[in-house]
């Protein structure tokens, strides 16, 4: 029976399609296969008969299946680039151009691959190699596949000992756990994206060291797989940076908090000392006006030892606020030490072991031994403090060099040779909160009544001055050890002192006494009549400068205050001294600024009396003063 003439035109368009050199799929208007060409069985590993009567999505992954992506658009005719299944189960990518026939009654589909990562391996390969930042590529079990040189630089590992390895090496332990789903979850849904947004993410070393990183994700095809790309960048050094930033920023917001409560300080000092001034030397007069054997005598004692006290805590304050210079000079730390240690040991209680280590070779450091003390003394009172219960207190004194690295830690510090002075406690220790605050002025640990808080912001201040720096460490229940570093003096200064020549009587000479308080002014008046002297005094500078320039001649020494209004009394003293250059100056003041103190000499002041002082400290300023004359 000859065939029919449907058949024979259905064989006559399989041939003609079997001869176009592209591949070809024909369909009816529901997407159900008719025909394919020989090409198309090639492109695809399958046969005619196979997909014939099958609908042409199932040629897609079936994640894309039931899309209608194959579907012509409205203008009867499209273009797509989707991937399809080949028989033997590999993804390929390709274009589909997708046409309606006979209006619709049927589709026609040219097939071909399109260039992928599979197509330009070398290329893709070489991409890679020369990223700057490490690229490790892996497939849907986490398996690496291709890694750069960068990343073999990273990991500290080769490219033959990565490639082949599952990823979950290269992931913190810590972090294992919930990779694997996360990376299955990744590859339903692949696209470029940072991975662990808002998290801080840490990536293994092959020798089991961990670093920052930041993780770049990139989902791409090549072979007909899915492969995720990523790209991964150490952030220690930025890390380090931003750690490093932050401290700055810590130690300014710091120092602009000492220097706030220290200008504060410096203000309540001047203030107080003017009142200490007052009850010294009232005090004293009243003891000179009342015989050595009456029993007020041992009260007015009690009062003058109650100013002393009043007159170091002054002297504290103003050192914090750093309106004050000690007079320093090169000096070995282990003398000192040696005083302190020798005070502590008549002082602790028997219960606290003391030991110290003291390193022949330290360098000699510029300091004031006043100074020096009372570093010594608080840091071990500190110490004692944290071992009520008994322990054991170490103070080491060792040479110690800075390199540029350490001396980048701290503000101040410079590096070379200096003294490190430690004192270790095996007390209490201190937390993370109290380690952060414990420089603070004011801010103390210990019962109301117990500690001004004074102690290591005092310390904080001479140690900065110094040029120096301080490490701490605490740990609760552990202890506590506090390194001070002082920069090493390059030469020894021998120091000169001037033999005394004697001194005039006083009750030859006229003083001007100048003095904005009425109280002190008249204080002082009495007490250099007392030591013999004639005194003028005024409680303004501008009347004072009016009766010196009246009679110049008459007076035979200046004895003034400082901060007074309108003229202050280094003001005071220039003016007088362009008409008097030989006039003797005292200047006698509760504080005075760094920059007035460089002055003095400059200008010819001859000597500084601190406030307050007592009758005696004030005649042997006078006497010091006079000796040169």
């Amino acid at each position: 029976m000859p065939p029919s003439r449907e058949h024979v035109g259905v064989d006559l368009l399989r041939a003609v399609l079997d001869q176009s050199p592209v591949a070809m799929i024909v369909t009816d208007a529901s997407g159900v296969v008719l025909l394919m060409n020989q090409e198309a069985e090639h492109l695809l590993a399958r046969d005619h008969d196979s997909l014939a009567g099958v609908a042409v999505e199932s040629l897609l992954p079936e994640r894309l299946r039931g899309e209608r992506a194959l579907r012509p658009g409205a203008s009867g005719r499209d273009e797509v680039s989707l991937p399809a299944l080949r028989g033997d189960g590999v993804e390929v990518s390709l274009s589909w151009r997708v046409q309606r026939v006979q209006g619709g009654a049927y589709l026609t589909y040219v097939i071909a691959p399109t260039p992928g990562p599979e197509a330009s391996d070398e290329r893709f390969e070489a991409a890679v190699e020369s990223a700057p930042s490490a690229m490790i590529m892996i497939d849907r079990d986490g398996v690496i596949q291709l890694v750069n040189r960068e990343t073999e630089r990273l990991f500290g590992a080769t490219r033959e000992q990565l490639v082949g390895m599952s990823l979950d090496k290269l992931v913190p332990e810590r972090m294992r756990s919930g990779h694997a789903h996360m990376r299955a979850g990744y590859f339903e849904a692949p696209s470029m994206r940072r991975m662990g947004s808002g998290r801080e993410l840490f990536a293994r070393r092959l020798d089991g060291t961990e670093m920052p990183v930041e993780i770049a994700l990139n989902p791409i095809r090549a072979g007909g797989q899915t492969f995720v790309l990523a790209s991964i960048v150490d952030i220690s050094a930025r890390r380090e940076a931003e750690r490093a930033q932050r401290e700055r920023e810590e130690r300014d917001r710091q120092r602009q908090k000492l220097e706030s409560v220290g200008t504060l300080a410096g203000g309540i000092a001047h203030d107080f000392n003017n009142v200490l001034g007052g009850i010294v030397g009232y005090t004293e007069l009243v003891q000179r006006a009342l015989p050595e054997a009456d029993p007020s005598q041992a009260d007015l004692q009690q009062v003058l030892r109650a100013a002393d006290r009043g007159r170091q805590l002054v002297q504290r304050i103003l050192m914090f606020s750093r309106q004050r210079d000690a007079a320093r000079h090169p000096l070995p730390l282990d003398r000192t030490v040696h005083e302190v240690l020798d005070l502590l040991r008549a002082t602790l209680p028997s219960r606290i072991e003391l030991r110290c280590t003291i390193d022949a070779r330290t360098p000699v450091i510029l300091c004031d031994e006043t100074e020096l003390h009372q570093v010594l003394l608080n840091l071990a009172t500190n110490a004692s403090h944290a071992m009520e219960e008994g322990g054991k207190l170490e103070v080491e004194v060792a040479p110690y060099v800075v390199n540029a690295e350490f001396a980048a830690r701290h503000e101040n510090l410079k590096p070379g040779p200096h003294a490190r002075l430690t004192v270790i406690d095996n007390g209490h220790g201190m937390s993370p909160e109290v380690r952060e605050r414990v420089f603070e002025p004011f801010f103390t640990t210990k019962a109301p009544g117990k500690g001004s808080g004074l102690g290591l912001s005092v310390i904080h201040g001479i140690v900065q001055s110094l040029g120096g720096a301080i490490e701490l460490w605490s740990e609760p229940g552990v202890g506590t050890r506090i390194d001070l570093l002082f920069p090493a003096v390059a030469e020894s200064v021998e120091v000169s002192t001037v033999s005394a020549t004697g001194a005039p009587a006083p009750g030859a000479l006229h003083v001007l006494l100048v003095e904005d308080e009425p109280a002190l002014a008249s204080m002082e008046k009495r007490q250099l009549e007392s030591l013999g002297y004639r005194v003028t005094a005024h409680t303004s500078s501008v009347q004072a400068l009016e009766a010196f320039r009246a009679a110049p001649a008459t007076f035979d020494l200046l004895v003034t205050d400082n901060n007074m209004p309108r003229l202050t009394g280094l003001q005071l003293a220039q003016e007088l001294l362009a008409m008097r250059p030989d006039l003797p100056i005292l200047m006698v003041s509760g504080i005075a600024e760094t920059s007035d103190i460089d002055r003095l000499a400059e200008i010819g002041v001859s000597g500084v009396l601190a406030k307050p002082h007592t009758a005696r400290q004030l005649s042997e300023a006078l006497e010091l003063l006079l000796e040169g004359r």
